[in-house]
């Protein structure tokens, strides 16, 4: 709650170069972001959105009289709250401490919208310390503020406001030595300074969400103590792009993702015009198949796959033959909650066949589980499993697995060119992936009419990487002659 808080503030101040503002970040946060608040209102029209329509109502409701106009005066003219937004905002997370600081450009006019606050009872003042002033906000959330820095500081555990209150004066004292924007990853942070958006995170700090979708890109015994992770967001003309990369802090760990590098190759682009009309996601990745098969082990649905394909064919020797190209295409129906019950179609460069020499071998040992495989014809088969067919077999260098169903459509379906244009950009990269997010949604039963209105306004999404510890995500919108944010926001 006390980080919903702290939210919360923020906004008050965002809604409505670099200077030592910047100092009070502690140089052991774990998490920094730096945020163009000037980019973002103005590219976003920010001042004419819908979310500004919803804050000027939720504070409308607590607020009265004068305090309301007040706000609303501060809501459309920013600048006269004192802080100066042509300076990015930053927040941070150190141990149990979260934090926003902004470089003051008027102190006068700070003090005069905190008394407006305090009016309302949503700020109390406390004792100046140290030439610093201090204001409790929403009742454990402590403002500190000088002549140039505004520090917002919350503690999302359990510890009291006065302890935030010191932990705030010794920020507000910081001495560079000491401070974050004495660090290297400061520096890399600024080299991105011109996206919308920038982020640190120290490996170990990172969301299990995040991990969960980076744990294929960070390569065995990388400790995540000893991994940084840089991101940065960039709304532009039609576009979103998000880009991370991890790099190592240590020697050990700089040399193991230099090392994992090696398992990948670029992309030949052998797959491109492979997908059929009307599939929603194409995923490509150049890869040895002895990596893939260790990645696939690490994932519990894809293990229970390879369990279950292994009482009928050797997949773990198909796996291992694979070096090069490996592409997987689905349908716009496909939920991917329970693998062998969807449609897909996965096909894969092989260096070698010697894994067809055991197929005798494996259809007479799969029976005594149940399941049976017809020969079609040379080297391609039809794998009959309870409750699923799947057809797979050899079609040149090419080793196939696929649904019946989308086996079927891809013998009457006709190909599609949605990739047709990314071709060039695709053979650059180790993966991409391209979600159709147009013909994946069309059909979605959304009720709530700004989801809609957000899911309409979708065209594609993409994911690519040209290393194994760098990756860049861009979501796209149809019409590319507004701002992403802007679309989004009104």
């Amino acid at each position: 709650m006390k980080i919903v808080k702290l939210l919360l503030a923020a906004v008050l101040f965002v809604a409505c170069h670099k200077t030592d503002y910047v100092q009070v970040v502690p140089q052991e946060a774990s998490v920094v972001v730096s945020v163009n608040v000037a980019h973002i209102v103005q590219e976003g029209d920010l001042a004419n959105s819908g979310l500004m329509q919803f804050l000027n109502r939720y504070l409308g409701l607590i607020t009265a009289g004068d305090a309301k106009q007040q706000l609303r005066h501060y809501m459309e003219n920013p600048g006269d709250m004192g802080i100066d937004f042509t300076s990015p905002l930053y927040g941070f997370k150190a141990g149990n401490f979260v934090g926003v600081t902004m470089r003051i450009d008027d102190a006068d006019d700070v003090e005069k919208f905190i008394g407006m606050l305090a009016s309302q009872g949503i700020a109390q003042t406390a004792p100046e310390e140290d030439g610093v002033k201090q204001s409790i906000l929403l009742d454990d959330i402590v403002m500190s503020y000088n002549s140039h820095t505004m520090l917002v500081l919350a503690n999302a555990g359990d510890g009291n406001v006065m302890q935030t209150r010191q932990i705030a004066l010794g920020l507000m004292d910081l001495e560079k030595d000491f401070s974050f924007v004495g660090t290297e990853t400061y520096s890399q942070m600024e080299k991105r300074g011109d996206c919308d958006v920038v982020a640190y995170s120290n490996g170990a700090a990172l969301s299990e969400d995040v991990l969960g979708t980076l744990y294929s890109f960070i390569p065995k015994g990388v400790r995540l103590v000893d991994l940084e992770v840089f991101s940065a967001v960039a709304f532009q003309d039609g576009k979103a792009v998000l880009t991370a990369d991890i790099q190592g802090k240590s020697n050990a760990a700089k040399k193991l993702l230099e090392e994992g590098n090696k398992n990948f190759h670029k992309i030949e682009g052998r797959y491109i015009q492979a997908p059929m009309e009307g599939f929603a996601v194409w995923a490509c990745l150049g890869v040895k198949g002895s990596w893939l098969l260790d990645q696939l082990k690490r994932d519990e649905q894809a293990k229970m796959l390879l369990v279950a394909l292994e009482r009928a064919i050797d997949v773990e020797a198909i796996l291992r033959a694979v070096d090069g190209d490996v592409a997987i295409t689905l349908p716009k129906d496909f939920s991917g909650k329970q693998m062998l019950s969807q449609d897909f179609m996965l096909t894969a460069k092989v260096d070698n066949k010697d894994f067809m020499k055991d197929v005798d071998y494996w259809r007479d040992t799969m029976k005594e589980y149940g399941m049976s495989m017809t020969q079609a014809k040379d080297n391609h088969f039809v794998l009959k499993m309870p409750e699923y067919t799947l057809n797979w077999g050899l079609d040149g260098d090419d080793v196939y697995f696929a649904s019946a169903k989308m086996f079927a459509a891809n013998n009457i379906s006709k190909r599609s060119q949605l990739l047709d244009p990314l071709s060039d950009e695709i053979k650059k990269q180790q993966l991409y992936v391209f979600v159709d997010l147009e013909n994946l949604l069309s059909d979605t039963p959304l009720k709530l009419g700004i989801v809609n209105k957000v899911m309409g306004q979708m065209k594609s999404l993409t994911l690519k990487s040209r290393s194994s510890n760098s990756v860049e995500l861009t979501v796209e919108i149809k019409d590319s002659s507004v701002n992403f944010l802007k679309a989004l926001l009104q």
